[in-house]
């Protein structure tokens, strides 16, 4: 008798669980095309804003890939003029994502952003502040890359959300300049202000600038092959490094870039040891390694 009311027991549990998954999943596909949808809303109200000029056919779509750093990406066209460019990014603020977009005049001066998304949970009263008009009206006019502390003031008691906002801006207008071919050019000493995924190839000596987000936003490497393929020589770091001081920074230290010297990229597992502590920081510069030479054995 006592076995029975155990898998009766069990049996209603099964039921219930299973009643709650279907619930569940009922509910989900409810509401994620409202949800959908409202983004949407939100994004075309945001492209509206800043370019009021424009009409809703004026907004070129540009083709991004699946693994992209951009949500979305946008030429604004007026007949046969290049009104300019609009992107959509995600950046990791200080309680969550938050997505900005980012309007540009074609020689890439910032129009303005907007900044929220559907994930945004910034603290009210304090992060939160980075959507209102106070803060967003710095970026108009400037050219990036844009810099808290520089030409940005931070949102006092919200530093991590200002950083992630113009980390964000500046990571907009990298990858739509390496989508539309622009900024290449290597400056002759030291890293770029402005590495995208991909910038900066140099024919001559077979060097490009390239970078992958790890740990704290992008692990920026300087690649050069020799003729044979082998890495010659490497740097890694730049204005924007941002990986934690004493464990992902470590990844500029001479100890660690030594580690590639003399070796034909694509780099595996087990190739490179990576810092102990760092391991997101240390497959970043790996992997910007293995795109930067991808990039230049295409060309």
């Amino acid at each position: 008798m006592e076995n029975k009311k155990k898998w009766a027991g069990w049996i209603v549990l099964t039921v219930i669980a299973a009643t709650a998954a279907v619930a569940l999943a009922f509910t989900n596909q409810v509401t994620e095309e409202p949800i959908a949808q409202q983004n949407m809303a939100s994004v075309q109200g945001a492209l509206k804003e800043l370019f009021p000029e424009a009409q809703a056919s004026d907004f070129e779509a540009i083709t991004l890939e699946d693994s992209d750093e951009l949500m979305a990406a946008y030429t604004v066209h007026s007949g046969n003029q290049t009104l300019g460019y609009a992107a959509q990014v995600a950046s990791q603020g200080y309680a969550g994502p938050i997505e900005i977009v980012v309007g540009m005049e074609p020689d890439f001066v910032l129009r303005g952003i907007s900044v929220g998304g559907s994930d945004f949970k910034e603290t009210e009263g304090l992060g939160s502040k980075a959507r209102e008009p106070e803060f967003t009206d710095q970026f108009k006019g400037k050219q990036p890359p844009v810099t808290v502390g520089d030409n940005i003031d931070a949102i006092s008691g919200a530093t991590i959300t200002s950083t992630a906002v113009t980390e964000g801006v500046n990571q907009a207008v990298d990858s739509l300049k390496a989508h539309l071919g622009e900024g290449n050019g290597v400056p002759e000493q030291g890293m770029p202000e402005t590495p995208g995924p991909l910038t900066g190839i140099a024919q001559a000596d077979r060097t490009v600038n390239a970078s992958v987000i790890g740990y704290g936003g992008p692990v920026l490497v300087r690649l050069t092959l020799d003729d044979q393929g082998a890495i010659a020589d490497l740097q890694i770091g730049g204005p924007r490094m941002m990986e934690t001081p004493g464990l992902g920074a470590r990844v500029t230290e001479q100890s660690f870039i030594q580690q590639f010297i003399g070796k034909t990229p694509p780099l595996e597992e087990g190739d490179i040891e990576l810092l102990s502590g760092a391991t997101v920081s240390s497959k970043a510069a790996v992997e910007a390694v293995n795109a930067a030479a991808a990039f230049l054995d295409e060309q």
